[in-house]
């Protein structure tokens, strides 16, 4: 943790726990952070489209993760 620094964005793929260690420490280091449910929720958009050929409403998909993650 010690490359991390408040001018640093940090990213994480793991979605299950949303909050991990790598963005807790980086957001009490100042960082700006986002977590991998997002990345997670818009690789399902994009999959549902090019499955069934429909475009899905991605935020609708992003409030039901948000809400199985409490």
């Amino acid at each position: 943790m010690e490359l991390l620094h408040a001018a640093l964005w940090v990213a994480e793929i793991v979605y299950f726990p949303l909050e991990t260690e790598l963005l807790r420490n980086a957001r009490a280091l100042g960082c700006r952070t986002l977590d991998g449910g997002t990345m997670a929720v818009f690789q399902a958009v994009k999959a549902f489209e090019l499955f069934s050929g429909m475009v899905p409403d991605a935020q609708r998909m992003l409030e039901h993760f948000q809400g199985m993650n409490g």
